[in-house]
């Protein structure tokens, strides 16, 4: 049955996995038509330096975000 695969910035703690985890599962089993045990979900936490966007690594984003007040695309993640 359904396996969904989340990869998002280390930092997250497990409260925010459980969450991620529980919504996720409603939302496929309800479009997919399964019992909520039919769907498995893997949570990958990235070190921001394992991970690029628009060519850069996104632990340097993160520091120039810090450095320069103003809206950021920060993939999600707080700075």
């Amino acid at each position: 049955m359904p396996v969904i695969s989340v990869d998002w910035w280390k930092g997250n703690d497990r409260a925010q996995r459980q969450e991620l985890v529980e919504e996720l599962t409603a939302c496929v089993s309800r479009i997919a038509g399964c019992p909520e045990e039919a769907v498995t979900v893997i949570v990958r936490d990235v070190e921001t330096d394992h991970w690029g966007k628009g060519g850069v690594l996104a632990d340097a984003l993160l520091a120039d975000a810090v450095s320069r007040p103003g809206p950021q695309d920060t993939g999600g993640q707080r700075p």
